[in-house]
C-alpha cells in the first residue's frame, strides 16, 4: 500500500505542476500583448496630423469581425494591433495595414499563397481563409492522421516505453506495440473531437499561426507554449481554447475503456489529461522553431 500511495502522490504532484505551469504562462503572454498594445498606441500618437485628418470622421463604426478575422489572421501575432485600427480605417486601408504588418513580421513572406482550408499550421504573413464547419471537420481529420501526428505517436510510445510510464503495459516488445496503439487512439480521438467536432460548435479557429524568426526567442516560446489553452474565435477575439481543452479531456476519459486497470479512474484520467496538454504544447513549440533548427543545421536556407 505504501508504494501505491507514493506512486499516486508523485503523479498528483506532476499533475499539480502541469496545472500551475499552464495557469502562469497565459499571464506572461498577456504581459507581452499589453506591451505590444502600448507600443502601438505610442506609434499612433506620433503620426503627423495630416495622416490623422485623413481618417474617416465616424469613429463609432464597428468593424465587421468576420472580414477583419480573415484579413488579420486570427491568433496571429499583431492581430490585435490590426483590429485596433480597423474601426477608423476604410476596407482598403485595413487591407494595406495588415499587409504591411505581415511583411514586417516576416520579410519577403507577403507573396506567400493563401493557405489551404485544411492547413493546420499557417506561416508568418500567410493569408488564411475563413473556415466553415465542413472545413474544420476536414482539417481535424487530416491533421489527426498526418505524418506529423504519426511522429507524435512514435515519440509518445517510445518515451513511455523507455520510462515504463503510463499506460503500464510493461517493457517488452509487445508492450511497445500496445503503447503505440493506445497513443494512436488517444491522440487521434483528441484531435478529431477538438478540431473537427468542437471547434465548429464553439466557433473557434483551430489553426496555429507561427510567429516566425522576426520575434525574440522568449516571446515565441511563451506564445507557442500557451496555444494549447489560448486561441481565437472565428471573429478574431482572444478566447480560452475550449475546443482543445474539452477534446483532450474527453479523449483522456475514454482511455478508461482501453488502458490497463492500473491507469483507470478519475485521478489517472486527470493525469492523462495533463500529459496530453503538455504534449500539445511541446508539439506547438516544435512547429514554431523547427525551421530555425533546420537553418542552424544547414538543412534549409533562408
Amino acid at each position: 500500500m505504501s508504494s501505491t500511495s507514493s506512486r499516486i502522490a508523485r503523479r498528483g504532484a506532476i499533475t499539480v505542476t502541469i496545472t500551475v505551469a499552464f495557469t502562469l504562462l497565459p499571464l506572461v503572454a498577456s504581459a507581452q500583448v499589453f506591451d505590444a498594445a502600448a507600443v502601438a498606441g505610442q506609434t499612433a500618437m506620433s503620426q503627423p496630423a495630416s495622416n490623422q485628418a485623413a481618417a474617416p470622421q465616424s469613429l463609432d463604426t464597428q468593424p465587421d469581425n468576420s472580414s477583419e478575422a480573415s484579413l488579420s489572421l486570427p491568433d496571429a501575432p499583431g492581430a490585435d494591433r490590426a483590429s485596433s485600427g480597423a474601426g477608423a480605417a476604410s476596407s482598403a486601408s485595413l487591407t494595406s495595414l495588415v499587409m504591411d504588418q505581415s511583411a514586417a513580421r516576416s520579410p519577403g513572406s507577403a507573396t506567400l499563397p493563401e493557405a489551404s482550408r485544411t492547413e493546420k499550421y499557417i506561416e508568418p504573413g500567410q493569408p488564411a481563409p475563413s473556415l466553415t464547419a465542413g472545413d474544420k471537420a476536414l482539417l481535424g481529420v487530416k491533421d489527426a492522421f498526418s505524418l506529423l501526428a504519426a511522429a507524435g505517436w512514435l515519440a509518445s510510445a517510445g518515451y513511455e516505453q523507455a520510462s515504463n510510464g503510463s499506460p503500464n503495459y510493461g517493457t517488452d516488445r509487445g508492450a511497445f506495440g500496445q503503447r503505440l496503439g493506445a497513443a494512436v487512439v488517444l491522440n487521434s480521438t483528441e484531435d478529431v473531437l477538438g478540431d473537427a467536432v468542437l471547434s465548429p460548435i464553439l466557433r473557434e479557429d483551430p489553426r496555429y499561426y507561427r510567429m516566425g524568426p522576426g520575434h525574440n526567442f522568449f516571446a515565441r516560446l511563451v506564445y507557442s507554449g500557451t496555444r494549447a489553452i489560448i486561441t481565437r474565435t472565428d471573429g478574431g477575439r482572444t478566447s480560452p481554447n475550449f475546443a482543445l481543452l474539452a477534446g483532450n479531456l474527453a479523449g483522456s476519459a475514454l482511455t478508461n475503456t482501453y488502458y490497463p486497470q492500473l491507469n483507470r479512474g478519475p485521478s489517472q484520467t486527470m493525469m492523462t489529461f495533463g500529459e496530453s496538454l503538455g504534449g500539445t504544447a511541446i508539439g506547438d513549440v516544435v512547429r514554431e522553431f523547427y525551421e530555425d533548427v533546420e537553418q542552424i543545421l544547414h538543412l534549409k536556407h533562408k
